[in-house]
């Protein structure tokens, strides 16, 4: 029993770390490679440093970004899906349900916070984002009468008053108060995900199959988006092929599959707890690439934000609500 439970940590823990990087992956792609001082410090001069270091020529925008990574997704997710023998057959209802719901919002998610990534730093965006479960809540009060509960109070008090912190870690000018609106915004548009997921006509599918509608959904939204705003582009060499290759894969498939597993072990509310650790892994990669600095307000206001979201997981669970695996990305969860 022992044995098995310390199994399901690790997988949570191993998923969370998966989960944690694909925002330093977005970031790469965004910037065209990876700082040239990190990529130095690794392998000094040489072939490497030319080909990892950021080069804006060859730089994605956010909208080819989502629309490439989820449509890799979308067919790993389908690989997936084939070797399982999953039944991929949905209803109409399922599949606009998939498409709106679950890719609308999804794509919504990630554009935000690609969008936020370029005015605040990758490990507080993640961080913002994490607010979700306490959107969730308030939702579930607002839209489902739930009852309002005293931990439930502190949990989005907690948040406000983390998000706050972060901000006045901004006030030296690397963050600004926009950039942290958009992270908020994603943290929204991700309740809704985590809703739909929860409440919709799909939320009976098998996850390997939903996942394949969802992230085709999001990679078509987003394409659509990109075509229509003239910025769309495919990367131009094969480092940023890998790079939103390995995206996709840590984070769709490799990142997805150890989630699930420890879930099944520990069960959702443990496993949901245990998935904190992603914008904890997020911050610390983003501190050792991007030299991303810590700093009392920043590290008070993640360790609130990180608690209130802690508070919402349990208190969704003891009301009765399974928490959802996460499906894509980060944010994981629910189909997501």
């Amino acid at each position: 029993m022992k044995r098995s439970y310390f199994t399901g940590v690790a997988c949570v823990v191993l998923a969370s770390a998966c989960y944690g990087v694909t925002p330093i992956l977005s970031n790469t792609a965004l910037n065209g490679g990876l700082p040239e001082e990190f990529v130095r410090g690794l392998f000094g001069s040489g072939e490497i440093v030319r080909i990892a270091a950021a080069n804006p020529a060859r730089a994605v925008t956010n909208e080819t970004l989502v629309a490439l990574s989820m449509g890799i997704a979308c067919v790993l997710s389908l690989l997936s899906a084939l070797i399982g023998r999953r039944k991929l057959g949905v209803t109409f209802r399922q599949f606009m349900s998939l498409s709106v719901l679950g890719g609308g919002a999804l794509a919504g998610t990630l554009l935000l916070i690609t969008y936020a990534y370029l005015r605040i730093p990758p490990g507080m965006t993640i961080v913002i984002n994490f607010t979700y479960p306490v959107f969730v809540m308030v939702a579930g009060v607002m839209f489902f009468r739930e009852k309002a509960r005293p931990a439930a109070l502190v949990a989005v008090l907690l948040a406000i008053v983390g998000i706050g912190l972060l901000s006045l870690a901004g006030t030296s000018g690397t963050v600004d108060a926009l950039g942290i609106l958009i992270a908020l915004a994603s943290g929204i548009t991700y309740a809704i995900y985590f809703l739909a997921g929860r409440n919709s006509s799909y939320a009976s599918l098998d996850t390997a199959v939903s996942n394949v509608y969802i992230t085709g959904a999001a990679s078509v939204l987003a394409l659509v988006v990109a075509l229509l705003t003239s910025r769309f582009s495919l990367p131009t060499d094969l480092f940023i092929w890998g790079v939103l290759f390995l995206e996709a894969l840590l984070g769709y498939v490799i990142g997805l599959r150890l989630l699930l597993a420890g879930i099944r072990i520990l069960g959702s509310t443990a496993a949901s707890a245990i998935n904190t650790l992603e914008p904890a892994f997020a911050s610390i990669t983003s501190m050792l690439i991007f030299g991303e600095a810590m700093g009392l307000f920043k590290g008070l206001g993640i360790l609130l934000v990180l608690v209130g979201a802690l508070i919402s997981i349990i208190l969704l669970r003891s009301a009765g609500v399974k928490a959802a695996p996460k499906s894509s990305g980060r944010a994981s969860k629910k189909t997501r």
